[in-house]
């Protein structure tokens, strides 16, 4: 009886230790979940640069990196829609409540906006997938028709692009569902749901590498995120999605010209612009130094990109949590909240870096191959110093956006504008 005591006492108390160990990290159930996507992402991302440099060459690596950069263009058809349906789906919610069968109940003007808000992110998405299809497609090929260099064996290219171009605009109808549901409180079944398509998408491009089926693997990695996506929602959310779509009421729902198109378009430039300042390198290194210079680039990024989009799991999992607070006018908590989220995630960001940088150090020094498939170490310590000034631009656009403001759009457009410039004139 009394062993039985004690091990209750240290089980007790060291779920209490957990617990409190946690709250000082600000990780909660929603952050856990976000990191342990991101973190196995960072991790499959890693294993995924030695499966690059193993079955692919220094150029097809460029054209790996390429298509990536390509395919970002879709920000041209999404316009900012996914980012603003988080914050007005969260400041309805703030009126509304979960039921036990799955649904949200509450306010009827709350859950009839919320029901439009899903109408038209769905249509908006499904006339974007076919621009998509019809402009991307014909763009990318050209491109690599043109852009490669002269007397270079050339692969086939139109196939996987065409594939990972259809797959791609597939996902943008399941981005916009996960993004209703994140919006209304989901964070961990969300951040669950990326992490199931991050754990299929990742296999999938490393057994196509394995299988000798180069550029094809970013095709299967780009369906394998539209199937699991589409398979969790209907398992796991299906009757929040059917009684939101069957839902009747002559209540009015938003009115996106009035409401939501002065927020989005705002949003739509700054991420137009965030496409010259990140993502025109690959293409300008592709066309001007060929595909092994664009590999190098398109690997470094990558790292950079991956080490960020993790630290960010302690603010953008709090982003519909910042829209309730706005809405019910909970300002001090709200600050408490970022400022707290901002130092927990810039320091493991810090942690980050200077681990990466460390071991690009290592790999220069005793002259491994996987050194040279990333940019010389003094540009990647300017990256890792430009990744850490942005996450703090990040985690404030973020907490802005929360109050369904796009201040940053000027600076984003003439930053965009001037690093195009700048590429433009200095990369060849």
């Amino acid at each position: 009886m009394l062993n039985g005591t004690r091990l209750l006492l240290r089980l007790c108390f060291g779920n209490l230790l957990v617990k409190r160990v946690g709250l000082w990290l600000g990780i909660d159930r929603a952050v856990f979940f976000t990191l342990l996507a991101r973190v196995w992402s960072v991790s499959a991302g890693l294993l995924t640069i030695v499966f690059v440099t193993r079955f692919l060459s220094p150029e097809l690596q460029g054209y790996y990196y390429t298509f990536y950069s390509l395919i970002a263009l879709q920000i041209v058809v999404e316009l900012g829609l996914n980012f603003a349906i988080i914050q007005f789906a969260s400041h309805e919610m703030a009126k509304l409540s979960w039921t036990l069968e799955g649904t949200v109940s509450g306010s009827p003007e709350a859950k009839r906006r919320l029901q439009s808000l899903m109408h038209f992110a769905v249509s908006w998405y499904g006339v974007a997938a076919l621009l998509m299809v019809a402009v991307l497609l014909p763009v990318g090929v050209h491109f690599f028709a043109t852009a490669s260099p002269e007397g270079a064996s050339v692969p086939n290219v139109s196939a996987p692009w065409l594939l990972l171009v259809v797959f791609t605009a597939a996902n943008l109808i399941v981005n916009a569902s996960v993004a209703v549901l994140e919006g209304c409180g989901k964070m961990a079944q969300v951040a669950i749901l990326r992490l199931w398509q991050s754990v299929f998408s990742f296999t999938a491009v490393w057994i196509v590498l394995s299988l000798g089926g180069h550029l094809y693997a970013l095709a299967a990695s780009s369906l394998m995120m539209a199937l699991v996506g589409l398979t969790l929602l209907w398992v796991k959310h299906r009757f929040f999605f059917k009684d939101l779509f069957c839902h009747r009421t002559p209540l009015p729902g938003m009115n996106w010209r009035r409401e939501i198109w002065p927020f989005q378009w705002r949003i739509a430039v700054s991420w137009m612009s965030g496409y010259l300042i990140f993502q025109l390198f690959n293409p300008l290194l592709f066309a001007t130094h060929g595909p092994v210079v664009a590999g190098q680039m398109g690997m470094s990024l990558q790292i950079i990109t991956a080490m960020n989009s993790v630290a960010m799991a302690w603010i953008t999992t709090k982003a519909p949590i910042y829209g309730q607070l706005i809405a019910t006018k909970q300002s001090n908590a709200l600050d408490t909240l970022f400022f707290r989220g901002l130092a927990q995630s810039f320091s493991f960001l810090v942690i980050g870096v200077i681990s990466v940088l460390l071991i690009i150090f290592y790999l220069t020094s005793i002259e491994s191959p996987y050194a040279i498939r990333v940019v010389p170490p003094y540009l990647f310590v300017i990256l890792g110093l430009v990744c850490l000034a942005n996450h703090i631009v990040y985690a404030e656009a973020a907490y802005l956006r929360a109050h369904k403001q796009e201040p940053f759009m000027v600076l984003s457009v003439l930053n965009g504008v001037a690093t195009g410039m700048l590429a433009l004139l200095l990369i060849p």
